[in-house]
């Protein structure tokens, strides 16, 4: 059995579930709020303390986003991994996970300067250029996306989640609003949350 630590309104959290669940994998979620005392407990599974891990045996976790895809995607049979194999459209799909990576990057940045630090210590140049960052990243994802459908094909590739996962946590970020309308994705993370593995992983709102 798999176990999957993180938050619920973690982006890299949500994107390892959508992708446990649309490979169709046996998990348990283990949720856990590295900004309270829960932290400590959370350290022997990752040091850093940072999220998600993925318990794959009962003394190997995996940290990084990146590095569980990858094994996610190397244990998976050809028919559920959501990164093509190789070519173009492997390259293809690579080059939108990393913009809608980029942007949650920046954004999770931006959320931790609006919500977390206190407003008499907040650096109004820095909170600028990571509202410039976040902006362009999702400009350039917008028109990544299809008009219908899906990056993927006719199901979600890596990039949708991605992409859904990276559109809807800015969203959820205190006052950000996007310099300019972004139809496509909102199209997209529409599609994406009307199938149960995005709808049941939907970010809160910060309290």
């Amino acid at each position: 059995m798999l176990f999957l630590h993180g938050g619920r309104r973690s982006p890299f959290v949500r994107r390892v579930e959508v992708w446990l669940t649309l490979q169709g994998r046996a998990f348990e979620r283990n949720y856990v709020n590295v900004f309270t005392d829960e932290l400590a407990a959370y350290t022997a599974i990752n040091p850093l303390g940072r999220v998600p891990a993925l318990t794959i045996a009962s003394d190997e976790h995996l940290i990084e986003t990146a590095a569980i895809i990858d094994y996610l995607e190397d244990t998976a049979t050809p028919d559920r991994r959501l990164i093509p194999l190789t070519g173009e459209a492997r390259r293809k799909c690579l080059a939108r996970i990393a913009c809608a990576n980029a942007v949650v990057e920046k954004g999770v940045a931006l959320a931790y300067e609006v919500e977390r630090r206190p407003p008499h210590l907040q650096w109004d140049d820095w909170r600028k250029r990571l509202t410039i960052q976040v902006d362009g990243g999702l400009a350039a994802l917008e028109a990544m996306v299809p008009s219908s459908g899906w990056m993927g094909g006719e199901t979600p590739d890596g990039s949708d989640i991605a992409a859904v996962c990276a559109h809807d946590f800015v969203g959820t970020i205190a006052g950000f609003a996007p310099a300019a309308g972004l139809p496509r994705l909102a199209a997209l993370s529409m599609r994406a949350n009307g199938l149960p593995a995005f709808a049941a992983t939907l970010p809160p709102k910060p309290a």
